[in-house]
Order: structure tokens, then sequence, then C-alpha cells
């Protein structure tokens, strides 16, 4: 199977090896996150970062976050479709998987990436 990778300006690429590559950015301080690269790694140097992240374009539009640093990165979507205001990703591992729709960004899912029971919810990023 040939490597396919997305890029945000030129959509699917298709090369030589294998596998499927998002767009990713690595965000290690305050700012906004872009919801046109599919993949932000968080790398906080410093506690309680605050990252934005505007509305999407397109309904189906997908946004994954992965922290893989032990400090915390605050993500505050524009609009939110659900009863949350913010997502916490407060140690390495921890990810979530974002969705827009015409009503904000819903959470698809979430991780610790500790491990744990397959019943555990303790040590998932925090939604408020």
């Amino acid at each position: 199977m040939p490597k396919v990778t997305y890029d945000k300006a030129k959509g699917l690429i298709q090369e030589t090896g294998a596998g499927f590559v998002m767009a990713a950015e690595t965000i290690t301080a305050a700012g906004a996150a872009d919801p046109g690269v599919a993949l932000s790694i968080v790398n906080a140097g410093t506690d309680n970062i605050a990252i934005s992240l505007a509305d999407g374009t397109t309904v189906g539009q997908l946004k994954w976050f992965v922290s893989i640093a032990g400090n915390d990165g605050i993500i505050t979507p524009a609009t939110t479709n659900g009863a949350y205001e913010t997502i916490s990703l407060d140690n390495a591992g921890e990810n979530c998987c974002l969705l827009w729709t015409s009503a904000g960004w819903s959470v698809l899912s979430r991780g610790s990436g500790a491990a744990a029971a397959a019943n555990a919810v303790a040590g998932m990023p925090v939604l408020a």
C-alpha cells in the first residue's frame, strides 16, 4: 500500500512508503491551534498554557490533540456542541478527538494514555 499524506494546502498526496499520515503542528506555548491541521501535538513548556481553537470550516472536520508533556494544556474551542467549555490535557499521552458540526466542536473521544482497567475513567482529560 502506498503512503498517503494529508496536507492542508495540497490535500491527499500519494508517496512511496506505507500508511496514512495527517498534517500536524506542535504547540509549545499559549496560542491558537489551527483548525485546518488535523493533529496538534501539545508539548507545553509550562503549566496551564491556553490553546484556542477557532470554529471549523466544514461539517465533518476532525481535530486531534495529543499531549507529549506533563504540563497542562487547556483547550478552549470557540464554539462547543455539548455541555463543556474547555478540555484539559494534564499528562503525557492524554488526548482527545473533536468533530466539527454546524453546532460546534463535538467530543468524539478522549484518552488518558495510562494503563487502566477497561471500565476506568480516572486520568481522562477533564471536560469542564
